[in-house]
Protein backbone atom coordinates (compact mmCIF):
# COMPACT_ATOMS: atom_id res chain seq x y z
CA UNK A 1 0.00 0.00 0.00
CA UNK A 2 1.49 3.38 -1.02
CA UNK A 3 1.90 6.10 1.58
CA UNK A 4 -0.53 8.36 -0.31
CA UNK A 5 -3.49 5.96 -0.05
CA UNK A 6 -4.73 7.48 3.20
CA UNK A 7 -7.00 10.44 2.45
CA UNK A 8 -8.25 13.39 4.49
CA UNK A 9 -10.90 15.98 3.85
CA UNK A 10 -9.92 19.63 4.14
CA UNK A 11 -13.15 21.50 4.88
CA UNK A 12 -13.49 25.25 4.42
CA UNK A 13 -16.34 26.75 6.48
CA UNK A 14 -17.21 30.44 6.12
CA UNK A 15 -19.22 32.53 8.62
CA UNK A 16 -19.36 36.06 10.02
CA UNK A 17 -16.31 37.02 12.11
CA UNK A 18 -18.37 37.78 15.23
CA UNK A 19 -19.10 34.09 15.83
CA UNK A 20 -15.41 33.06 15.96
CA UNK A 21 -15.34 32.52 19.72
CA UNK A 22 -18.62 30.59 19.63
CA UNK A 23 -17.17 28.38 16.87
CA UNK A 24 -14.39 27.11 19.17
CA UNK A 25 -16.53 24.81 21.37
CA UNK A 26 -18.48 23.59 18.32
CA UNK A 27 -15.28 22.43 16.64
CA UNK A 28 -13.83 21.05 19.87
CA UNK A 29 -16.94 18.94 20.43
CA UNK A 30 -16.40 17.14 17.11
CA UNK A 31 -12.86 16.09 18.08
CA UNK A 32 -11.42 17.34 14.79
CA UNK A 33 -7.89 16.70 13.61
CA UNK A 34 -7.16 20.45 13.75
CA UNK A 35 -8.22 23.79 12.35
CA UNK A 36 -6.95 27.20 11.28
CA UNK A 37 -8.54 30.61 10.66
CA UNK A 38 -8.55 32.77 7.54
CA UNK A 39 -9.89 36.29 8.25
CA UNK A 40 -11.61 38.03 5.32
CA UNK A 41 -12.92 41.38 6.60
CA UNK A 42 -16.31 40.79 8.20
CA UNK A 43 -16.21 37.15 7.16
CA UNK A 44 -14.19 34.32 8.68
CA UNK A 45 -12.94 31.22 6.92
CA UNK A 46 -12.19 28.17 9.02
CA UNK A 47 -10.14 25.27 7.67
CA UNK A 48 -10.49 21.96 9.47
CA UNK A 49 -9.54 18.40 8.71
CA UNK A 50 -11.36 15.07 8.85
CA UNK A 51 -10.39 11.50 7.96
CA UNK A 52 -12.09 10.64 4.67
CA UNK A 53 -14.34 7.97 6.15
CA UNK A 54 -18.11 7.53 6.10
CA UNK A 55 -18.69 10.03 8.91
CA UNK A 56 -17.05 13.14 7.42
CA UNK A 57 -20.14 14.45 5.61
CA UNK A 58 -22.34 13.89 8.67
CA UNK A 59 -19.88 15.83 10.84
CA UNK A 60 -19.83 18.74 8.40
CA UNK A 61 -23.62 18.98 8.39
CA UNK A 62 -23.72 18.74 12.18
CA UNK A 63 -21.23 21.61 12.52
CA UNK A 64 -23.15 23.71 9.99
CA UNK A 65 -26.44 23.24 11.87
CA UNK A 66 -24.84 24.15 15.21
CA UNK A 67 -23.39 27.32 13.71
CA UNK A 68 -26.74 28.32 12.23
CA UNK A 69 -28.34 27.87 15.68
CA UNK A 70 -26.05 30.56 17.14
CA UNK A 71 -28.80 33.02 16.16
CA UNK A 72 -30.66 31.74 19.23
CA UNK A 73 -27.88 33.29 21.36
CA UNK A 74 -28.05 36.70 19.74
CA UNK A 75 -25.19 36.13 17.29
CA UNK A 76 -25.44 36.47 13.52
CA UNK A 77 -23.37 33.85 11.66
CA UNK A 78 -24.58 35.16 8.29
CA UNK A 79 -24.65 32.78 5.32
CA UNK A 80 -23.04 29.51 6.44
CA UNK A 81 -21.49 27.36 3.76
CA UNK A 82 -18.63 24.94 3.35
CA UNK A 83 -16.53 23.44 0.57
CA UNK A 84 -14.39 20.29 0.67
CA UNK A 85 -11.24 19.05 -1.02
CA UNK A 86 -9.18 15.88 -0.63
CA UNK A 87 -5.62 15.93 0.65
CA UNK A 88 -3.28 12.94 0.79
CA UNK A 89 -1.24 11.65 3.70
CA UNK A 90 1.93 13.45 2.61
CA UNK A 91 0.12 16.78 2.62
CA UNK A 92 -1.43 15.91 5.97
CA UNK A 93 1.94 15.04 7.51
CA UNK A 94 3.32 18.40 6.37
CA UNK A 95 0.39 20.21 8.03
CA UNK A 96 0.95 18.29 11.25
CA UNK A 97 4.69 19.07 11.28
CA UNK A 98 3.88 22.76 11.05
CA UNK A 99 1.75 22.42 14.20
CA UNK A 100 4.32 20.62 16.33
CA UNK A 101 6.01 23.72 17.69
CA UNK A 102 5.05 25.64 20.87
CA UNK A 103 2.80 28.67 20.44
CA UNK A 104 3.07 31.76 22.64
CA UNK A 105 -0.47 32.99 23.32
CA UNK A 106 0.56 35.59 25.92
CA UNK A 107 3.87 36.96 27.13
CA UNK A 108 5.42 34.06 29.04
CA UNK A 109 2.46 31.75 28.36
CA UNK A 110 2.87 28.83 25.96
CA UNK A 111 0.61 26.16 24.50
CA UNK A 112 2.19 22.97 23.16
CA UNK A 113 0.70 19.85 21.56
CA UNK A 114 0.67 16.62 23.63
CA UNK A 115 3.18 14.97 21.30
CA UNK A 116 5.80 17.71 21.71
CA UNK A 117 8.90 15.83 22.84
CA UNK A 118 11.84 18.15 22.15
CA UNK A 119 14.15 18.69 25.08
CA UNK A 120 13.98 22.48 24.89
CA UNK A 121 10.73 23.60 26.55
CA UNK A 122 9.93 27.35 26.44
CA UNK A 123 10.44 29.31 29.65
CA UNK A 124 7.26 30.48 31.34
CA UNK A 125 3.92 28.78 31.87
CA UNK A 126 3.38 25.83 29.52
CA UNK A 127 0.09 23.99 28.98
CA UNK A 128 -0.33 20.86 26.88
CA UNK A 129 -3.55 20.83 24.88
CA UNK A 130 -5.18 18.54 22.39
CA UNK A 131 -6.69 20.27 19.38
CA UNK A 132 -4.49 19.87 16.31
CA UNK A 133 -3.16 22.69 14.21
CA UNK A 134 -4.84 25.53 16.07
CA UNK A 135 -4.94 23.52 19.31
CA UNK A 136 -8.55 24.57 19.61
CA UNK A 137 -7.77 27.27 22.11
CA UNK A 138 -5.53 30.06 23.27
CA UNK A 139 -5.42 31.97 20.00
CA UNK A 140 -8.69 33.90 20.29
CA UNK A 141 -8.75 37.42 21.86
CA UNK A 142 -11.39 36.54 24.46
CA UNK A 143 -9.31 33.58 25.67
CA UNK A 144 -6.16 35.70 25.84
CA UNK A 145 -8.05 38.41 27.74
CA UNK A 146 -9.27 35.86 30.27
CA UNK A 147 -5.77 34.40 30.66
CA UNK A 148 -4.37 37.87 31.29
CA UNK A 149 -6.91 38.54 34.06
CA UNK A 150 -6.14 35.18 35.67
CA UNK A 151 -2.41 35.98 35.62
CA UNK A 152 -2.86 39.47 37.06
CA UNK A 153 -5.82 39.08 39.43
CA UNK A 154 -6.72 35.47 40.24
CA UNK A 155 -3.39 34.03 41.39
CA UNK A 156 -3.40 31.66 44.37
CA UNK A 157 -7.16 31.68 44.92
CA UNK A 158 -8.56 28.84 46.99
CA UNK A 159 -11.55 27.77 44.92
CA UNK A 160 -12.12 28.72 41.26
CA UNK A 161 -15.15 28.10 39.02
CA UNK A 162 -14.66 28.10 35.23
CA UNK A 163 -18.01 28.36 33.42
CA UNK A 164 -17.99 27.18 29.81
CA UNK A 165 -14.64 25.47 30.27
CA UNK A 166 -14.38 24.20 26.67
CA UNK A 167 -10.87 22.76 26.27
CA UNK A 168 -10.14 23.42 29.95
CA UNK A 169 -7.32 25.88 29.22
CA UNK A 170 -8.52 28.50 31.74
CA UNK A 171 -9.13 25.91 34.46
CA UNK A 172 -5.66 24.43 33.93
CA UNK A 173 -4.07 27.90 33.89
CA UNK A 174 -5.78 28.69 37.21
CA UNK A 175 -4.29 25.58 38.78
CA UNK A 176 -0.85 26.39 37.39
CA UNK A 177 -1.15 29.85 38.94
CA UNK A 178 -1.83 28.45 42.39
CA UNK A 179 -5.57 27.75 42.68
CA UNK A 180 -6.08 24.95 45.19
CA UNK A 181 -9.38 23.69 43.77
CA UNK A 182 -10.81 24.34 40.29
CA UNK A 183 -14.15 23.25 38.86
CA UNK A 184 -14.78 23.51 35.12
CA UNK A 185 -18.36 23.34 33.85
CA UNK A 186 -19.57 22.74 30.30
CA UNK A 187 -22.94 21.63 28.95
CA UNK A 188 -21.45 19.70 26.02
CA UNK A 189 -20.47 16.11 26.94
CA UNK A 190 -17.82 15.96 24.21
CA UNK A 191 -16.24 19.22 25.38
CA UNK A 192 -16.22 17.79 28.92
CA UNK A 193 -14.42 14.70 27.64
CA UNK A 194 -11.81 16.84 25.85
CA UNK A 195 -11.24 19.04 28.91
CA UNK A 196 -10.76 16.00 31.14
CA UNK A 197 -8.12 14.65 28.74
CA UNK A 198 -6.31 17.99 28.83
CA UNK A 199 -6.42 18.09 32.64
CA UNK A 200 -4.88 14.62 32.70
CA UNK A 201 -2.21 15.63 30.17
CA UNK A 202 -1.15 18.43 32.52
CA UNK A 203 -1.32 16.18 35.62
CA UNK A 204 -3.87 18.28 37.51
CA UNK A 205 -6.47 15.59 38.24
CA UNK A 206 -5.97 16.24 41.97
CA UNK A 207 -6.90 19.93 41.71
CA UNK A 208 -9.10 20.34 38.60
CA UNK A 209 -12.49 18.67 38.24
CA UNK A 210 -14.47 18.92 34.98
CA UNK A 211 -18.23 18.48 35.17
CA UNK A 212 -21.10 18.49 32.72
CA UNK A 213 -23.75 21.00 33.75
CA UNK A 214 -25.96 23.95 32.86
CA UNK A 215 -23.96 27.00 33.99
CA UNK A 216 -24.39 27.40 37.78
CA UNK A 217 -27.54 25.29 38.07
CA UNK A 218 -27.19 22.81 40.94
CA UNK A 219 -23.81 24.10 42.13
CA UNK A 220 -23.18 24.10 45.89
CA UNK A 221 -20.57 25.79 48.01
CA UNK A 222 -18.88 29.17 47.70
CA UNK A 223 -16.17 30.09 45.21
CA UNK A 224 -13.46 32.70 45.75
CA UNK A 225 -13.07 33.31 42.00
CA UNK A 226 -15.22 32.79 38.90
CA UNK A 227 -14.14 32.78 35.25
CA UNK A 228 -16.81 33.17 32.56
CA UNK A 229 -15.71 33.03 28.93
CA UNK A 230 -19.01 32.38 27.15
CA UNK A 231 -21.49 34.24 24.96
CA UNK A 232 -22.91 37.59 26.07
CA UNK A 233 -26.55 36.39 26.51
CA UNK A 234 -25.37 33.57 28.79
CA UNK A 235 -23.21 35.97 30.83
CA UNK A 236 -26.22 38.25 31.35
CA UNK A 237 -28.42 35.31 32.35
CA UNK A 238 -26.05 34.14 35.07
CA UNK A 239 -24.99 37.52 36.54
CA UNK A 240 -27.94 37.94 38.97
CA UNK A 241 -27.24 34.58 40.64
CA UNK A 242 -23.45 34.70 41.03
CA UNK A 243 -23.79 36.33 44.46
CA UNK A 244 -25.27 33.08 45.83
CA UNK A 245 -22.23 30.96 44.99
CA UNK A 246 -19.36 33.37 45.73
CA UNK A 247 -17.51 34.45 48.86
CA UNK A 248 -17.11 38.02 50.09
CA UNK A 249 -14.52 39.91 48.00
CA UNK A 250 -14.64 37.18 45.34
CA UNK A 251 -13.05 37.89 41.97
CA UNK A 252 -14.88 37.60 38.65
CA UNK A 253 -13.46 37.42 35.11
CA UNK A 254 -15.88 38.11 32.25
CA UNK A 255 -14.78 37.52 28.67
CA UNK A 256 -16.42 36.58 25.37
CA UNK A 257 -18.01 40.04 25.15
CA UNK A 258 -17.95 42.05 21.93
CA UNK A 259 -16.82 45.66 22.42
CA UNK A 260 -20.17 46.89 21.09
CA UNK A 261 -21.90 44.92 23.89
CA UNK A 262 -19.85 46.57 26.67
CA UNK A 263 -22.24 49.51 27.38
CA UNK A 264 -25.20 47.16 27.88
CA UNK A 265 -23.11 44.87 30.08
CA UNK A 266 -22.00 47.79 32.26
CA UNK A 267 -25.65 48.72 32.77
CA UNK A 268 -26.46 45.16 33.85
CA UNK A 269 -23.55 45.12 36.32
CA UNK A 270 -24.75 48.29 38.10
CA UNK A 271 -27.62 46.37 39.73
CA UNK A 272 -25.34 43.55 40.97
CA UNK A 273 -22.94 43.39 43.93
CA UNK A 274 -19.95 43.51 41.57
CA UNK A 275 -17.57 46.38 40.91
CA UNK A 276 -15.49 46.67 37.73
CA UNK A 277 -11.78 47.05 38.54
CA UNK A 278 -10.17 46.39 35.15
CA UNK A 279 -11.38 46.56 31.54
CA UNK A 280 -9.28 45.44 28.57
CA UNK A 281 -9.89 45.42 24.83
CA UNK A 282 -8.34 43.38 22.03
CA UNK A 283 -9.72 43.95 18.54
CA UNK A 284 -13.51 43.64 18.62
CA UNK A 285 -13.46 41.86 21.98
CA UNK A 286 -13.40 43.08 25.55
CA UNK A 287 -12.98 41.53 28.98
CA UNK A 288 -13.55 42.71 32.53
CA UNK A 289 -12.27 41.91 35.98
CA UNK A 290 -14.71 42.56 38.82
CA UNK A 291 -14.68 42.21 42.60
CA UNK A 292 -17.61 41.53 44.87
CA UNK A 293 -18.47 44.51 47.08
CA UNK A 294 -18.68 44.29 50.83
Amino acid sequence: MGCDVLKYKEVYLEVNTEVKEALHPILQAEDLEGWNWVEKGSRLGCLFYLPANREWREKCEKIKKKVERLQEFGLEPGPVFYSVRDINSRSWEKLIREAEEPRQVLDGFWVIPPEYSKTKIPQGMVIKLRGGMAFGTGDHPSTRLALGFIQDWLRNYDKILDLGTGSGILAIASAKLGAKEVTGIDNDPEAVSLARKNVKLNKFEDRVEIKQGDLIKGLRGLYSGVIINILYPQIVSVLPDLDKITEKKAGLVLSGVLFKQLPQLREKIVSTPWEILDTRVEGDWTGLYLEKKG
